[in-house]
């Protein structure tokens, strides 16, 4: 029987692909939490309105939540297009075989943590207002 090697080249292209195919699937993952906190915050707010006036937007509070909700599932949906074309990107890179040279990427995590704290001191602001 012969010896079966894989080249280093090869193995290490494996470990960076599947490196780049896991942050992919922690996007997902935080992208789903957003979209559904997102969803799941509007529908609260609209069970608790219904009671109410039929006006969904009555005062700066309400209109302040309503946005929040809105917001989180934008950014969830933003953050899974930027890290999907972010993977195609780095993939492509892979095949080209320039990936072992390091080039300072984007930082989608950087963009998505500031999106999150306007959005989180739009809801404090929600939150403290009569």
């Amino acid at each position: 029987m012969g010896e079966f090697h894989i080249s280093t080249d090869v193995n290490a292209a494996k470990q960076v692909h599947e490196a780049i195919e896991k942050t992919l699937m922690g996007w997902i993952k935080t992208s789903l939490s957003l979209i559904g906190f997102g969803f799941a915050l509007g529908e609260a707010f609209h069970l608790v309105r219904a009671g109410g006036p039929r006006n969904l937007v009555d005062t700066l509070r309400e209109y302040l939540i309503t946005t929040v909700a809105v917001g989180l599932i934008i950014l969830g949906v933003l953050g899974l297009l930027g890290a999907v074309i972010q993977c195609r990107w780095s993939l492509k890179r892979l095949k080209q075989g320039s990936a072992t040279t390091y080039e300072k990427p984007w930082r989608l995590s950087v963009l998505v943590a500031i999106l999150l704290m306007i959005i989180g001191l739009l809801a404090l602001v929600a939150m403290a207002l009569p």
